[in-house]
This record gives structure tokens, sequence and C-alpha cells, in this order.
């Protein structure tokens, strides 16, 4: 019975709820990472590196939020010939807004735009998005998409969810095929310090150099995809409108952006220390003789979850392999596979240190995440890993800037690991079974003390008890957090700073079967 109605009810849904979808499939083109003919412009700003960059790649991170978002517009406001941007999550929210208005200015000065989203969260955007899309330099493409975009399309995700539920969750930005910015950041006000309610603390990188033909390829190989599906193909949209809808649009974005850089914080971004290194031509990449970029296959969503051999997870694993000393891992929702807690366990049986960095129930924005963390706390701490668990306000004593009004709740958002203070693994994948199995995700290891160190140092002056909670387990093996609170350490027995109801719903999904979803 409950069969037959779901099937009512999902045939309704696809005849009556879907009136933008077009009757008729639009042509797709394969198309490839355009490159400047002689140098990019960029060129002359990021250039300038430790050693000869030869054929190898050069880096610059960008772990402060302002610096994140002034160096992803710097490299849109100067490219000559193309922008390639991927990603998970793009909001149509304030920074959304001022990212759309410089790639339209960017396609309005002759840059061919390909633009690759995620169809998960553009629920509600599909005007912005349209309209974006009908300029004639600028090619949008959705992954996996819902074909319903109605108030329904929610039903259909649950109705489809092992289809549906596996998205794209790659981010990256790409320049004239000559610089590149990876890591966690998706594009939204949460990401980049614009908003006064969360901050997400997050990292990503610039790269140069050799690196980045390989993000390049990654990118056409999903643009050119069978998931990758154009927008005009989902969302209707109809060219012949564009010359009556373009100059609105225009005019509203700029107008905009026009108001945002006048304001407190627009003027922050333009005096960035990323900015006003670049500008002065002192910006300084690291070069690393070493670097390994890993990607899912964009078919990772239409095949057996199970069939893991391509999954860049393993290769993540085979890094684990290598550690000699020392591994810090960092990842806001920290749920490892069986692989990997074996992978832990012998590298404590080899006496090298391990230590975890993931969210506290208080901090973490996806409670059912933590869930299904929980029962792992108890084994990695009887095991010897070192677990810290960010304190929501963990970072108010370092982070308080004239950019607040007030302290916004912090979440960790980044995904990194620090290996023998010679190599840093960063990118978009998670310590999860969502990233291992059903979300496409790239990574990039580098090889690189100078890099490697510098960020190790980070890490340390920040992972303390003013900012983090230490876990440890009494002598009757209970959980304890600990942290310093006014001056003082305070032990906590149950998981700190958090309601009843969210304790017990917490505990009520982590005996639930959604492990695999999570």
């Amino acid at each position: 019975m409950l069969r037959s109605l779901t099937l009512v009810v999902f045939v309704f849904l696809l005849l009556g709820c879907s009136p933008k979808t077009p009757t008729t499939a639009v042509l797709k083109t394969v198309t490839l990472t355009k490159k400047s003919r002689g140098k990019s412009p960029l060129h002359s700003y990021l250039s300038k590196t430790d050693k000869p960059l030869g054929k190898h790649a050069a880096f610059y991170p960008l772990d402060l939020p302002l610096d994140a978002l002034a160096a992803r517009l710097f490299l849109i406001d100067h490219a000559s010939t193309s922008l390639d941007v991927q990603y998970y999550i793009y909001d149509d929210d304030t920074i959304g807004k001022i990212f759309s208005a410089h790639l339209l200015m960017a396609a309005q000065r002759g840059v061919r735009v390909r633009m690759l989203l995620d169809d998960l969260s553009t629920s509600g955007k599909d005007e912005a998005l349209q309209k974006l899309a009908m300029h004639p330099n600028i090619e949008l493409r959705l992954f996996n998409p819902n074909k319903l975009r109605t108030s329904f399309r929610n039903m259909a995700l649950l109705l489809n969810v092992n289809s549906l539920g596996k998205r794209m969750h790659n981010k990256s930005l790409i320049a004239d095929g000559y610089a590149a910015i990876i890591g966690g950041r998706n594009i939204g006000d949460v990401y980049f310090a614009a908003t006064y309610e969360t901050l997400f603390l997050d990292y990503d990188i610039l790269s140069v150099g050799n690196v980045v033909p390989k993000i390049s390829k990654a990118f056409d190989i999903y643009w050119n995809s069978e998931q990758a599906v154009m927008a005009k193909e989902v969302l209707g949209v109809n060219d012949s409108h564009y010359a009556a809808i373009e100059k609105a649009y225009a005019h509203t974005l700029k107008k905009g952006l026009s108001a945002f850089n006048g304001s407190t914080y627009g003027k922050r971004i333009a005096h960035t220390p990323f900015n006003q290194k670049v500008k002065q031509h002192t910006l300084l990449l690291t070069v690393s003789d070493k670097v390994h970029f890993f990607y899912d296959n964009p078919a990772k969503v239409a095949t057996d979850e199970n069939n893991d051999s391509g999954h860049i997870s393993h290769k993540i694993s085979e890094d684990l392999k290598q550690v000699s000393s020392d591994v810090t891992i960092i990842s806001p929702y920290f749920i490892p596979s069986d692989m990997m807690v074996e992978r832990l366990k012998h590298l404590r049986e080899k006496n090298i240190a391990v230590t975890i960095v993931t969210n506290s129930l208080a901090s973490t924005d996806v409670s059912p995440v933590y869930a299904g963390y929980q029962s792992y706390i108890k084994p990695l701490l009887k095991m010897g890993v070192t677990l810290y668990e960010l304190k929501p306000n963990g970072l108010e004593g370092v982070k308080k800037a004239k950019a607040f009004k007030k302290m916004p709740n912090l979440s960790l958002h980044t995904k990194m690991i620090l290996i023998d203070q010679e190599k840093l693994a960063i990118g978009s994948a998670n310590i999860d079974p969502r990233s291992d199995k059903l979300n496409t995700e790239l990574f990039m290891v580098i090889e690189s003390k100078k890099l490697t160190k510098k960020q190790y140092k980070t890490v340390k002056q920040v992972l303390n008890l003013q900012h983090f909670y230490k876990l440890s387990l009494t002598q009757n093996e209970t959980i304890q957090w600990r942290t310093i609170e006014e001056g003082k350490i305070i032990l906590y027995d149950s998981r700190p700073k958090v309601g009843f109801f969210k304790a017990l719903g917490t505990d009520i999904m982590s005996i639930l079967p959604i492990k695999g979803y999570l």
C-alpha cells in the first residue's frame, strides 16, 4: 500500500509540478579550459616565488576569510580569457550577489565564464541563476539536477535519495588556466565573515604552476560529464529575453556592488593583507617540489557506493601509511571508516602521535554528524589519540576584530591533514561516509616543510583549553571535556553548552541506521 501511494505521489509530482522543465533537450557542447594567449595578466601579480618555479607548483595560503574573498575577487577581476567556477553551495546572499556581480563584469569585458554548481542547495535561487546564465559569455551547468523546481523538490529528493542524495562537493576557481583556488569554502556570507550570526573557520590555498593544469583537467571532466546538465535544460532559460532582462539585472548587481564597496566590510576587503601585497607586487608564493592532486570521477554519484576502488579516500589513507612521527587531522565532520580506524590504530601502535580536531556538539552545524561521531570518541581515546573539539565561542580571544559588532558563533569547516611537519593535505573532503562513498571530492597533498610547519605553528597556537575542549577518559572510562573558562579549569561530564533536547535528539539519531548518509 505504502509503495503504491509513494508511486502515485511521485507521478503526480512529475506530471503536475514541473512546468519550468522544457520538453525538448538542449544540445550540450564539449568545451575545455581556455588559456590566455601569451602570459595572463595575472602573471605579473602572482609570479614572485621563494625559489625558481621551474616546472613545479607554488602556493599562497588563504586562512583568513577576508583574504580568501579578496583573492577570489582579484582573480575574477584580472582574468583576461576564462573563469571556471565550481561550487557545492552558491548562496544568493550578500557575498553571492557580490561574486555574481564580479563574474558578470568579467563576462561583459569578454571573459568566458563556465559555472558548474551542485544543484542540492539551489532551491529558491532559480531566478537569480537564470538571469546570470542569460549572458552570452556565461554558461551555467547544474550537477546531478533535481528536475522538479517547485516547493515539492525536497519530496523528490526523499523519494530518490539514492540518486539525488549524492552530490558534487568540489570547490574550485580557475582563472585563465593560470591560477586556481581550492579548499573548503563555498560562496556565502558564513564562509567570509560577512554575517554576525555564524562564522565558518576554513582554509583555502591559491595555486600557480604545474598543478593548475591538473585542477583544470578535473574541472573539464566534471563540466563535460553526463552529470553536468545545461541550466537551459533544467531552468528553461530563454535567450530571447536576455536583452530585456540583462540591463536591469546588471544595474541591480552593480548598484549592490557600489553599496558593498562603500560599506565597512567592503573597505576592509580592499585593504586585506592579500590585496595590499598583490597590488604592491610583493605577494610571495612558496614553491613545492612535489604535489599530488586527487579527485573523484563525477560518475561516482551514478555508481555503486561500495565500489570505492577509485575514491580519493583511499589516496588519503595511503598517505597515512607514510607517517613517521605525527599526524594532525582537522575535519569538521569526523566519522572514520573502519579502514581509517585501523590506520589510526596502527599509527598509535607505532607510537606515532595522532591529533584529531573537530566540532563539538555545540559548534557543529550538522548535529546528526556528531551523532555518528560520538560512538568513536571512547575507542579513539583508548588507543591514545588526542582529541579536541571546538568551543562555539572558542576563538573569541583570537578572533576579536573590528569587523564584528558581536562575536558570531564559530563552527569548524576546515578540511586539512598535517603529516610529519612535511606534508600539507587540503581540499573539500571530510572524514565521513558521505565524502567517502556518496559525494565527489577533490584533495591535494603538498610536500613542503615551509608551508606545513607554518600551518602546524598556527594550529598549535590556538589548540589549547582556552579555545577548545580536550577530551579524556576517567578511571571509570567515562568521557570528560576539559577546558578553561574565565581563567579556571572546568571539567564537563557531558557534552558542554548543549541544551537537553539537542542532546536527546543527537542520542536518538545515534541509534538510527543513518551512518551511511552522514
